[in-house]
C-alpha cells in the first residue's frame, strides 16, 4: 500500500487568483504591479506584486503575477502569511496527494455526475440521459462497473473475505 501524503494540499490555502483583477487590469493601461493589502491570521499586510504580460493569439493580452525568488509566471498566488505561489509554498494539488483507491472513488464520482445519477456506489445504475449517445453511454457504464467491481473487490481483500 502506497504511503500516506504528509504535505499539505494547495486545498489549505487561500487562494487569489488573477482573474478577481481582470477588471481593474482592463481598465488601467499597461499595469505592471498590484498593491495587496489584508489581514491574515491577526497580522496586517502591505506589499507589491509584480505583473507581466504575454500576448495571447486572438489579440489583447493575459496577466501573470511574477515573483523574482523564484523566477515564475502563475495566475494563482496562495496565503501562506504572504501571497506566494504554489511551488514557493511547496504544496501539491488535492489529486496529487490521493491514495490509489480515492483515485477510483473520484473518477466513479466523476462518472456518475456526467451521467447526471445520485452520488454513490450504491445507488446503483440509472437511466442513459437524454441526448448522449448510445456508445458513449455504453462506454461510461461499463468504465462504471469495473471500477466499482474494483472497489467491492479492495474492499472484501481488506476484509480477508475472498480466498
Amino acid at each position: 500500500m502506497p504511503a500516506l501524503a504528509t504535505t499539505h494540499s494547495l486545498n489549505n490555502y487561500p487562494r487569489l487568483s488573477i482573474t478577481s483583477y481582470r477588471e481593474q487590469l482592463r481598465q488601467t493601461e499597461k499595469a505592471n504591479k498590484i498593491d495587496l493589502a489584508y489581514s491574515y491570521r491577526g497580522k496586517s499586510y502591505r506589499y507589491t506584486v509584480q505583473l507581466t504580460t504575454t500576448a495571447t493569439h486572438y489579440g489583447g493580452s493575459r496577466y501573470w503575477f511574477s515573483f523574482p525568488s523564484c523566477s515564475k509566471r502563475v495566475s494563482v498566488l496562495y496565503c501562506a502569511g504572504a501571497y506566494v505561489c504554489r511551488h514557493c509554498i511547496g504544496a501539491n494539488y488535492g489529486s496529487q496527494l490521493q491514495q490509489p483507491i480515492d483515485r477510483v472513488f473520484s473518477r466513479i464520482a466523476a462518472i456518475r455526475a456526467r451521467l447526471g445519477w445520485q452520488q454513490g456506489v450504491i445507488h446503483g445504475i440509472g437511466v442513459k440521459p437524454r441526448y448522449m449517445h448510445l456508445k458513449t453511454f455504453d462506454r461510461l457504464v461499463n468504465e462504471h462497473d469495473r471500477l466499482s467491481a474494483e472497489v467491492w473487490q479492495s474492499t472484501l481483500d481488506k476484509l480477508n473475505c475472498t480466498r
